[in-house]
């Protein structure tokens, strides 16, 4: 985040065109393309490129192709539930779009043009459905693109202001994240909290901010986000006093801090995971190089797992689950190694032990994005 603005809290409902929609879907495709394994992609702002690599039961490999030159440095990534399409934007003001082959191999849409340009998102997210896709620029302003399912080009956007706050001018960490039940959207804006949106996946009408939660000290910043399988909680990672805080989900999406939130984590926490069965709670800490493990309890309360704090490469910015919810993978900015993945415990539960690490180019890389696809 680099820049910060004023502007009045309100509720804004961004309704472009008749019968209170923002704009016709793009045409779906039942069988889209996609791969059929199971692949992990990293985003590296100091070469421009994107790794992509083979998931196996024993080991990684990189997929053919990769690292796929981009030109410009990336920001941020997003990909389809159906794994059909990598998003990756640049704050040089373009966002990109690839196709990922049933070899994991990522081909560039649009003849390798930007699918969108001028305009310069720090995050992306695209929704349960697959239909569209919301990204978050610095100032901060959030816009929403319909997906052709067919093609994974982007159609006409719609936007809307952000709550104000000053944002954090010392990096690019927001977090967009949508609940299970694809009815609410979560946007960290470092030290201007965490902004509530309802949302409509049929007309892509992405309504908020309805509310904003304020970090619990002026000196912290909401950075990475996270909501549980189940809808009912919403983790934020907070950096300034280091600590990850639980709150409760309402039935309109607003949110309570549950009984003893906050919880203390390393230092610098910036990407926040919960495992896809709702168990465990993961923090990526990195200023201490580690990852903070928490047992979730069905109340929302986090109890430390043995062995947590577990030990990274350098400054992990990044956590993403495999499809297989047998591993959590981590993107450390500082490399040592560039991708790290770690088996998720059951016999600890929660518990991380080391699978496969990863060069994802030419050292220095920058890591600074993960994102797992079929």
């Amino acid at each position: 985040m680099r820049f910060w603005k004023v502007l009045p809290l309100g509720v804004i409902s961004l309704l472009l065109g008749g019968c209170g929609q923002f704009f016709p879907k793009e045409s779906s495709n039942p069988t889209p393309p996609g791969g059929s394994g199971n692949y992990v992609y990293v985003a590296n702002g100091e070469t421009g490129t994107i790794a992509g690599f083979s998931v196996g039961t024993s080991s990684i490999a990189a997929v053919s192709g990769s690292p796929n030159s981009l030109g410009v440095a990336p920001s941020a990534m997003a990909a389809t539930p159906s794994g059909s399409f990598l998003y990756v934007s640049s704050i040089a003001g373009v966002i990109f779009g690839y196709s990922i082959g049933s070899n994991g191999a990522l081909t560039l849409l649009n003849g390798g043009s930007p699918l969108i340009s001028s305009i310069t998102p720090t995050a992306m997210a695209v929704d349960q459905s697959g239909n569209w896709l919301i990204a978050v620029d610095p100032t901060p302003i959030a816009y929403i693109f319909p997906i052709n399912t067919s093609t994974g080009l982007l159609g006409q956007q719609a936007q809307l202001t952000l709550d104000p706050g000053v944002q954090n001018t010392t990096e690019l960490q927001n977090t967009i994240v949508f609940s299970p039940n694809n009815n609410f959207v979560y946007i960290s804006l470092g030290a201007g909290g965490v902004d509530t949106f309802t949302f409509n996946a049929t007309t892509g009408a992405l309504t908020g901010p309805t509310g904003n939660l304020k970090p619990k000290q002026s000196t912290n910043g909401a950075q990475g986000l996270a909501v549980d399988p189940g809808n009912k909680y919403l983790f934020v990672a907070e950096s300034g006093t280091d600590i990850v805080r639980v709150l409760s989900i309402g039935t309109t999406g607003g949110v309570t801090e549950v009984t003893g939130s906050p919880y203390a984590v390393g230092v610098g926490p910036t990407a926040v995971l919960v495992d896809s069965t709702g168990s465990y709670v993961y923090v990526a800490n990195k200023t201490s190089n580690t990852i903070s493990a928490f047992l979730l309890s069905a109340t929302g309360g986090l109890t430390a797992i043995a062995g947590s704090p577990f030990t990274t490469g350098t400054t992990p910015v990044g956590l993403a689950e495999d499809i297989t919810d047998k591993y959590l993978e981590v993107a450390n900015t500082g490399g040592s190694p560039d991708l790290q993945l770690f088996s998720i415990l059951t016999t600890t539960p929660g518990a991380l032990q080391s699978f496969a690490t990863a060069t994802t180019g030419t050292d220095p890389t920058g890591a600074l994005a993960v994102v797992s696809a079929k």
